[in-house]
């Protein structure tokens, strides 16, 4: 979770994307955090507010895309993924795996350092 690691993000993303980007948050993501929020311990609660902190702090766009009653969150993230041809940043291993099988490049935290890639950021 975002609240563990002691990197700048933002730095890390200029370190590995050369061109320009927009982050962007799905509309559904953000609401299911906003539930978290409601319905968490404060272990988990504390790092959803640094979640909700970090978009709106950065002023991250929320892209406003409907998650389908039959799918997972992963299932919803890798279907506007691959719709959009977005980067996705998760750490994740199960929805990194699904993503790459789909040729959809994926930044994940190594080591609770720096950012990597896996595959083409063009």
């Amino acid at each position: 979770m975002l609240s563990e690691i002691q990197i700048n993000i933002l730095s890390e993303l200029d370190r590995l994307v050369h061109r320009s980007y927009e982050l962007v948050a799905l509309s559904g993501i953000v609401t299911e955090l906003q539930g978290l929020l409601k319905n968490s311990k404060p272990k988990k609660r504390k790092k959803v507010e640094f979640a909700l902190r970090f978009i709106d702090k950065y002023k991250i766009k929320i892209l406003d895309e409907e998650i389908l009653p039959i799918e997972t969150t992963d299932e919803y993230i890798h279907r506007i993924a691959k719709k959009k041809k977005y980067i996705v940043a998760t750490n994740d291993k199960n929805l990194r795996q699904k993503l790459r099988e789909d040729n959809i490049s994926v930044i994940y935290l190594r080591q609770k350092t720096y950012l990597s890639v896996d595959g083409f950021l063009g």
